[in-house]
This record gives C-alpha cells, sequence and structure tokens, in this order.
C-alpha cells in the first residue's frame, strides 16, 4: 500500500510537471530578457507568467496568456483584413497605394503576408512554449559549468529599445501619410480603426526577430567566454595564466573550482578537468542551439519569405510612387525607409547566427592548437573527442532545415529579390 501510495504521488507530480511546466533562472539571465519578455508577451507572443523569489525568476507557461494570446491573435486578423478592405475601397487610398491592378495585387499579398506571419507567430509560440523554457535550462547548465558573470543587460536592452523605436517612428510617419491622404474622404478616426490592427501584426513581426536575436545572442555571449577560458588552458597550465591585454569577452572569467567536501575548502581543478567543464558547456550550448531551432524553426520560415516578398513590394510601391503624377518627398521618402527597414531585419536575424559560426571556428582551432602542444595522453584523447564532438554536433541555425542562417544567405536574397523585380517590372498591368 505505501508502494502504491509513493507511485501514485510521483504519477500526481509528474502529471503537473507537465501540465504546469516551469524553469528557475538568476536574476542576472532574466535582466535582459525582462523588456523583450513583457512585450511579446503584450503582443500575443509568449504566453509566460514569472515570479521573482530572492536572487531568482521562476518562468513558467500560463493558460491564461494562451488564451489572451488565441483571443487577441483572432480579433487582430480579423479587424486588420477588415479595415483594410474598407480603406482601399476609397478611391484616393487605392489610387496612391496601389496605383494599378498589378499594385492592388502586390498590395494583396503583403497584407497575406503579414498576416501569415502574425498568426503562424501566435500558433508555433503558444505550441512550443515548453521548448522555449528547455531554452533556459540549457543556459542555466552552461552559466554553472562556466562559473561567469553574465553580461550586463544594457546591449540587450539598447539594441530592443533602439529597434522598437525605429519601427514605430517609420509605422507612425507611414500611418500619418494614410490618414492625410483619406482624410478627404473619410473620418480620421474611422480611418486610424482600418489601418491600426495591421500596424500591430506588422510590429509583432519585428518582436519575433528581437526575440529570436535575443536567443541566438545569448548563445554568442557564452561562446565567447568559452573560448576565453579555452585560450587561458593555452597560455599556461594551473596557476600560470598568461594576462592578455585585447580582452573583450563579455563577462568576466573564473576559475572552474571543485569542492573538497572532506576538508570543506575548494581547491583548483586540473587543466583535464576544467577542459571536460568546457566540453560539458559546448554541449549544453549545442543543446540550446537545436532548442532555438525547434522552437522557432518554422516561424522563421515564414519570416523569411515574409521579409523577400517585403522587398519586393517596397521598391514596387516606390516605383509607384515615382510615377505618380503628385508624388513629392513626403510619399517617396516613406518607400526608402521601408526598403532600409526589411534590409534592416535580415542583418539582425543574420549576424548573431553568423557570430556563432565564428566562435565555433574559432573553438575548433583552438582545440587544435591545444591538441598540439600538449603531450599528456589522456588529455590528447580526450581533445580528439571533443574534435569529434565539434563535427557532429555543431551549432548553426536554421529555417526549418530549409536554410541555415549566415552571410551567405544575403546574396541569395538579393539576387533573388532582384530578379523577380525585373519580371514584375515588366509587367506592370498584370500579376
Amino acid at each position: 500500500m505505501k508502494k502504491h501510495n509513493t507511485n501514485t504521488f510521483y504519477l500526481s507530480r509528474n502529471h503537473y510537471i507537465m501540465a504546469n511546466p516551469s524553469v528557475t533562472v538568476s536574476e542576472e539571465m532574466f535582466k535582459p530578457f525582462f523588456p523583450i519578455h513583457n512585450l511579446s508577451r503584450a503582443i500575443c507572443l509568449l504566453p509566460l507568467k514569472w515570479k521573482k523569489s530572492d536572487f531568482s525568476h521562476c518562468i513558467a507557461k500560463s493558460w491564461i496568456y494562451i488564451a489572451y494570446s488565441y483571443f487577441t491573435g483572432i480579433l487582430i486578423v480579423t479587424t486588420g483584413i477588415f479595415g483594410l478592405f474598407r480603406a482601399y475601397q476609397l478611391n484616393v487610398i487605392y489610387s496612391v497605394k496601389s496605383g494599378s491592378s498589378t499594385g492592388f495585387w502586390v498590395k494583396i499579398i503583403d497584407v497575406t503576408v503579414v498576416m501569415s506571419n502574425f498568426t503562424v507567430g501566435v500558433l508555433a509560440t503558444s505550441y512550443k512554449i515548453n521548448t522555449y523554457l528547455n531554452y533556459f535550462r540549457h543556459l542555466t547548465k552552461v552559466d554553472y559549468l562556466l562559473q561567469k558573470k553574465l553580461p550586463r543587460s544594457f546591449y540587450y536592452f539598447a539594441v530592443t529599445a533602439a529597434t522598437v523605436l525605429i519601427v514605430l517612428t517609420i509605422f507612425i510617419f507611414d500611418l500619418v501619410i494614410g490618414l492625410e491622404i483619406g482624410s478627404k474622404s473619410q473620418n480620421v478616426f474611422t480611418l486610424f480603426a482600418y489601418f491600426f490592427p495591421f500596424y500591430v501584426a506588422y510590429f509583432s513581426i519585428f518582436v519575433i526577430e528581437l526575440v529570436y536575436w535575443q536567443l541566438v545572442y545569448s548563445i554568442k555571449v557564452r561562446l565567447v567566454v568559452l573560448n576565453e577560458n579555452l585560450r587561458e588552458i593555452n597560455c599556461g597550465r594551473g596557476d600560470n595564466f598568461c594576462v592578455r591585454n585585447n580582452r573583450k569577452a563579455i563577462g568576466s572569467l573564473v576559475d572552474t573550482l571543485k569542492t573538497d567536501f572532506n576538508k570543506g575548502r575548494s581547491i583548483k581543478s586540473t587543466p583535464l578537468e576544467k577542459f571536460v567543464v568546457l566540453m560539458k558547456a559546448y554541449e549544453g550550448l549545442s543543446d540550446a542551439a537545436r532548442t532555438v531551432n525547434d522552437f522557432y524553426g518554422l516561424v522563421m520560415v515564414v519570416v523569411l519569405l515574409g521579409c523577400l516578398v517585403h522587398l519586393l513590394v517596397s521598391p514596387y510601391s516606390l516605383r509607384n510612387v515615382l510615377m505618380f503624377e503628385q508624388s513629392s518627398a513626403t510619399f517617396i521618402v516613406p518607400q526608402f525607409m521601408w526598403v532600409g527597414l526589411h534590409i534592416s531585419r535580415l542583418i539582425l536575424i543574420i549576424e548573431p547566427c553568423h557570430g556563432c559560426l565564428q566562435q565555433v571556428k574559432e573553438t575548433t582551432a583552438l582545440v587544435c592548437k591545444l591538441r598540439l602542444s600538449d603531450t599528456d595522453e589522456e588529455f590528447r584523447r580526450t581533445m580528439d573527442f571533443f574534435l569529434s564532438f565539434l563535427s557532429q554536433c555543431k551549432i548553426e541555425f536554421s529555417a526549418f532545415g530549409v536554410t541555415t542562417f549566415g552571410r551567405n544567405l544575403l546574396p541569395a536574397i538579393a539576387g533573388a529579390a532582384t530578379t523577380y523585380l525585373v519580371i514584375l517590372f515588366q509587367f506592370p498591368e498584370r500579376f
């Protein structure tokens, strides 16, 4: 009977954990993600709740916010499509925003892409929220192994704030122009109600990309510190660490310690033990990268396709504005701003991924260098295993396995956008 009660207890406990998954993270880890978590939750993404204890935060999935995300998402999509349909029934808006039948169909594709990005983002992030929590479990393990101070959250906050400010500036500028155009035949407040849901859905795409940037950049930060630890092992053994003038690693390096429980004191670990710890840290970062691909894989496919479509729509809209008889700087400047914004979106996604790839290459080079300089047989066997692990478990980021993110993706997207634009410009009156 006692055994039965124990099994029942564990069954109910496991069921509770599955129904209410959560993860506890340190204050230092939570702080950089706090602004984007609040923003994402408000915009129907990342249905999370968190509670602060002494020096940590407990992050958990919230069914209330999942329901909020679904309900608000449906409301935004339906009102956004209906609002744009009513707005484009006004001849003055149709003539300026579309200009021709081809331009009208291009706008329909543009709206479809935005709403698809928003819908997939809401559904995928809610469905995969447990995977998102696993990401923080992997980072917690890595930070424990590296024994490092996390970077200050200022850089995270600066990138987030700058991106949001730039996007909102362009949105407001574009919205004001739309209201000015349509005010001749419709009430301004009615027009604002027509356009606002669409801009909310559009803004959610940039929030998705900011979350992705933070996830990947956090892995890059830890790879930098891991490589600094490898350089320390390369520079010397034991206590004979060399002092490097060009120390740009984010956060301070703290020697990995092992505790002698019999004597109640901490003693320094051997170079081999340090190396094994770094291997385990790399394994945790590799798991974190796979978690990011699992969580955001499908979403990034849709976002990447949407970015390609927008790189077609914005230049085409610029062409229509230039051909418009009453075109002025008020109409031309926003189109240039949209083109620059979509190029910046690609850079925001690709650059942290490229940074991780470069750090992994540096990790391999440092291990190879250490392998050639060390004569200890056991140490060399351990390094051989690590090199094999590096070749088999690469840290790379992909869009659902369709393509990997790196700088080599930029020329491919530029070539595709140029090709389709040339085709589109040759058929101005049909699609």
